[in-house]
Formats: structure tokens, C-alpha cells, sequence
């Protein structure tokens, strides 16, 4: 079962296509980061981070899709780990719009 992401206003600074296709990649990369700090890399065969970012009439979507298949589980609950990433995930990006609006 996987969390809905909540819905956040927070207002939205002018961003082109290149901005939002730049942003789901570091989006991507941050949430990578983030799970290798929580097991091990020699533990994981196969992962996978995809966001995707959707700006419909001054509303934002992220949608973030992971995947992580284990050589051998560790003590960290994959649920949880996948979880904990999306979340991680959803602030990261509020905060990189936070820092954009300040400019």
C-alpha cells in the first residue's frame, strides 16, 4: 500500500519545460542518494528512481516511482525504505521551490 504524497500551496516560481525535466532529475538523483545512505549498495541488484513532474494550470504533481530489487535483505524494511524515499522525495522538492521562489 503506498501513501498518497500530500498536497502542498506554497505558490510556484515561473519554470520552463528544461527547469521541470532539470528538477525531476535532481529529484531522482536525491532520492538515490538518500536510499544508498539507508542499505547497503552491495545489497541491491537492481534500482530504479523515476520523477516525474506535471505543472497543469499552477498546480504541480510529482509522481515518483521506485524500484529496488535485493541481492539479500537487510534489516531495513523495503515498505518503510520506499516509504521514507518518497517522502524524502516530496520535502526535497519543496524546498528546491522554496529556495527558486526566494531568487
Amino acid at each position: 500500500m503506498r501513501k498518497m504524497s500530500p498536497i502542498i500551496t506554497l505558490g510556484l516560481p515561473d519554470m520552463t519545460e528544461d527547469v521541470l525535466e532539470q528538477l525531476a532529475e535532481d529529484c531522482e538523483s536525491q532520492i538515490s542518494k538518500f536510499i544508498l545512505k539507508k542499505i547497503p549498495e552491495k545489497s541491491i541488484d537492481t534500482l530504479f528512481v523515476s520523477c516525474a513532474l506535471e505543472l497543469i494550470d499552477g498546480q504541480l504533481d510529482l509522481d515518483v516511482e521506485i524500484e529496488i530489487d535485493q541481492l539479500f535483505g537487510t534489516s531495513q524494511p523495503l515498505d518503510d525504505l520506499l516509504q521514507d524515499a518518497t517522502d524524502f522525495g516530496v520535502k526535497w522538492l519543496e524546498n528546491r521551490l522554496t529556495e527558486m521562489k526566494k531568487k
